[in-house]
């Protein structure tokens, strides 16, 4: 899309959003002063959803920002839909309920840090088609969201037209090479680029490029109703991508390494267009689900493949990370939020590793002796050299997540991800002691 923005007043502003194509207005708001009214509302009924604010959902000033408010009242309403609240208006909204919305207002009032409990009230006024939010600390407001709908629109699933900017593909589509822009464009709030928004970019890209028509994966999942579930992935980081400007241009490559007999390897290799230098890679493993099962690829799918690249079994491959938990290590529990899940309805890989890195943070944080390694009082994710995750389960909405978190005798850092006894996945991260930043 093209975004236009235009300044009104000293403090409010215009934006308009336009099909880049197309031309056609697709977002017409403003920012403004934040307003008073559903502050001011004081429901007799209301659905009542907890969060507890992670490190990572901090921005670069310490304090949670604009966008994650919006991702805590969307994941409130989405737990109100899901639980069938008692609430006639909220009651019939489905799945496609985003769809349906014709007008987002979301203000903020005031700020919130690390580690604070916020509840999010959701009420509907139905007579106005109408969602409210409130999200509270205790009895201070902290920000509030309405979504508003028209009921009578039609959801029809389609995919978006092609925007990539592809400037190499091999003929039979087994290797993509296109241009992105502003995948670092997001702080932390170390203020430096966010590792784990990066990486939700980043996976959005693959998603992009194998809906492009990658290998063929659109015509298998059409023709089978199955779904590719990623089981393993290795994420390679270059230490030199905490030194790039945040609009750097980059050159994304996705190419097949192998195939099995239920399961493929994909890599994904990220680079620095001036120089061509490697900056990301990342090779994960993926299993063919149908009705939640290992199946066999179709002899179609698969032969096809081969022709280009070697077969290899999944089991041969994926990383063997740890036997036993330490008796000395460090607990963090969190629950999964409805908007932490990716299109299969499940918590990512991106997401999962973003559970680890709040898991380092709050070990840091509590000076645990779990950690050998002096990481000051948080831990900063520029370190990392080498991110390896093994998915053994799936973790689901409101699911109670514990990770379990030490240093191993050499200076990486093990994370175990359960639910209840049920290992979910396990995980590691391999450290460069020489590039750690305390934070004071």
């Amino acid at each position: 899309g093209r975004l236009k923005m235009t300044q009104l007043q000293d403090s409010q502003f215009s934006y308009q959003i336009h099909d880049s194509k197309a031309e056609e207005l697709m977002v017409d708001g403003n920012i403004t002063e934040a307003s008073q009214d559903i502050k001011s509302q004081n429901p007799k009924t209301y659905h009542s959803y907890q969060i507890k604010v992670r490190p990572t959902d901090l921005c670069n000033t310490k304090q949670v920002d604009v966008p994650q408010f919006l991702n805590y009242a969307c994941s409130a309403i989405k737990d109100a839909i899901a639980s069938k609240y008692d609430d006639d208006f909220i009651a019939q909204m489905d799945k496609t309920w985003y769809s349906k919305a014709t007008h987002f207002k979301l203000d903020c009032h005031l700020p919130a840090y690390v580690d604070e409990i916020l509840t999010v009230k959701s009420w509907s006024n139905a007579a106005k088609n109408q969602i409210n939010c409130q999200i509270l600390r205790e009895d201070d407001c902290l920000s509030t969201f309405s979504i508003t709908y028209n009921p009578d629109l039609k959801f029809v699933p389609k995919l978006l037209p092609l925007t990539l900017d592809v400037i190499g593909s091999d003929k039979d589509i087994i290797s993509l090479v296109f241009n992105v822009e502003q995948m670092l464009y997001f702080r932390d709030r170390f203020n430096r680029f966010d590792f784990i928004k990066f990486l939700n970019v980043f996976v959005e890209q693959s998603s992009t490029a194998l809906r492009y028509g990658l290998w063929g994966v659109p015509q298998l999942i059409a023709g089978t109703k199955g779904s590719m579930l990623a089981v393993s992935n290795v994420y390679n980081c270059n230490p030199m991508i905490y030194t790039m400007k945040h609009n750097a241009p980059l050159k994304f490559q996705m190419k097949l390494s192998s195939i099995g007999n239920s399961s493929f390897c994909p890599i994904c290799i990220l680079s620095d267009y001036e120089t061509q230098t490697v900056i990301h890679e990342s090779k994960w493993y993926a299993v063919f689900m149908v009705d939640e099962k290992i199946a066999v690829l179709p002899d179609s799918f698969k032969d096809k493949l081969l022709e280009h690249v070697p077969k290899k079994q999944l089991n041969d491959k994926p990383k063997y990370l740890f036997e036993c938990i330490p008796e000395n290590h460090y607990k963090y529990h969190l629950k999964v939020r409805h908007a932490d899940l990716d299109m299969n309805n499940h918590a990512g890989s991106q997401t999962v590793l973003g559970y680890c890195l709040d898991a380092a943070s709050s070990a840091a944080m509590s000076n645990s002796s779990a950690y050998r390694l002096d990481f000051g009082n948080d831990f900063n994710p520029g370190c990392i050299l080498q991110q390896s995750l093994t998915f053994y389960s799936q973790l689901l909405a409101g699911d109670d997540a514990v990770i379990e978190t030490w240093q191993g005798h050499e200076n990486n850092l093990y994370f175990n991800i359960r639910n209840g006894d049920k290992v979910k996945c396990k995980a590691e991260f391999i450290i460069n002691p020489q590039l750690i930043r305390k934070s004071n």
